[in-house]
């Protein structure tokens, strides 16, 4: 066939992604609107034409690897629309040549979880317009994905309050971590501020490492067991100290990635839900040959929008105090931060709060 005689067709949406502001239970929704358009190079018969919305959530996995019986899985339709733009006649309708436009528009409800796709788990959003012909006749059929974000209200205060940890470990080394807020946006960065005091003349820091980790968890209906999936998304370090001095004072930052590969943003649904730490080690030597270290996780929330855009003004750093409450070290976790490979956990079914905290 020659191609100069093949008509195109095309979906067409106004905006490249469809953003809800706010989260299910306050997000007004929005409206998707778009056009499906055809080119036709010469007159062309059709029996009818049409335009299909479907949205749908999906998990999978073994409970044990590799046996198909311990497959646990589980398909949500989330929304399903059809604009009849032709209906279905017996007669063939014949369109003229040239460009024929068929705008379309639907309000999507704001509870609809944003897309998602992970190594077990996806929410997906796809438009499927049909060009139905007569008999013998080629059918035209185009597919296109449609991608939900979710974006923080500016109104989300709890997101924007500044989180300070500071602790002093068996009166001999004081320290704070520090970042501005709690939400960071995609490929943006993690300023986390550092101050820590040397109380003791036999202890000197040894390194500083930084974490982001990702926990995403998924669950079938009827509770049960759940599939817990970690990762390092990204790491940080420090071992440039000052010789002689009692403290040590600065800013590292760590990178948001930007790629779905690589990190999911925040969300909660019924069948999915990816959260986020800050993961911290201030690593220090009480002897020759010893060292300890404590160890710091703060939970943060990747947001799909700029967090610069959506939270103007955040709360001023404030600098270390002397006053600290006791605590005593942590257990050692030597392979806490040895690997970026994912790992894969099981957990109960019930122990997860559907929290953003």
């Amino acid at each position: 066939m020659n191609m100069n005689r093949t008509p195109i067709v095309e979906i067409r949406l106004s905006n490249e992604c469809t953003i809800f502001h706010g989260s299910a239970n306050e997000s007004a929704g929005a409206v998707l609107r778009g056009s499906l358009c055809l080119l036709l190079p010469e007159s062309l018969k059709v029996k009818s034409i049409s335009l299909r919305l479907e949205g749908k959530m999906k998990v999978s996995w073994d409970d044990v690897p590799g046996v198909k019986a311990s497959t646990r899985n589980e398909t949500r339709n989330l929304i399903a629309y059809t604009w009849a733009f032709i209906e279905a006649h017996k007669k063939p309708l014949t369109l003229r040549k040239g460009e024929h436009t068929y705008p379309f528009e639907i309000a999507l409800s704001g509870n609809l979880p944003e897309t998602i796709h992970t190594d077990f788990g996806t929410v997906e959003y796809k438009l499927k317009a049909t060009i139905d012909r007569p008999t013998f006749c080629t059918n035209y059929t185009v597919e296109k994905d449609v991608v939900i974000k979710r974006f923080a209200l500016p109104s989300s205060t709890e997101l924007i309050q500044a989180v300070n940890i500071a602790e002093v470990w068996n009166d001999k080394l004081a320290y704070e971590v520090h970042i501005p807020s709690k939400a960071f946006g995609l490929k943006e960065k993690i300023p986390i501020r550092f101050n820590i005091l040397l109380l003791s003349e036999d202890i000197s820091l040894r390194k500083v490492s930084c974490l982001l980790k990702e926990y995403i968890t998924y669950r079938v209906a009827g509770g049960g067991r759940c599939k817990l999936q970690t990762r390092w998304v990204n790491r940080l370090s420090n071992m440039d100290f000052p010789k002689n001095q009692s403290s040590w004072e600065k800013s590292l930052s760590l990178d948001v990635p930007f790629s779905s590969d690589v990190i999911q943003c925040d969300c909660i649904t019924e069948l999915i839900h990816v959260r986020h730490k800050l993961k911290v080690k201030i690593e220090f030597r009480i002897s020759p040959g010893v060292v300890k270290a404590v160890y710091v996780g703060i939970p943060v929330v990747i947001i799909s929008g700029s967090s610069q855009e959506t939270f103007m003004d955040l709360p001023p750093y404030r600098a270390l105090e002397r006053c600290i409450s006791i605590t005593s070290l942590p257990p050692s976790y030597e392979t806490m931060f040895d690997s970026y490979t994912p790992t894969y956990e099981e957990v109960a079914g019930h122990s997860l709060s559907p929290t953003l905290s």
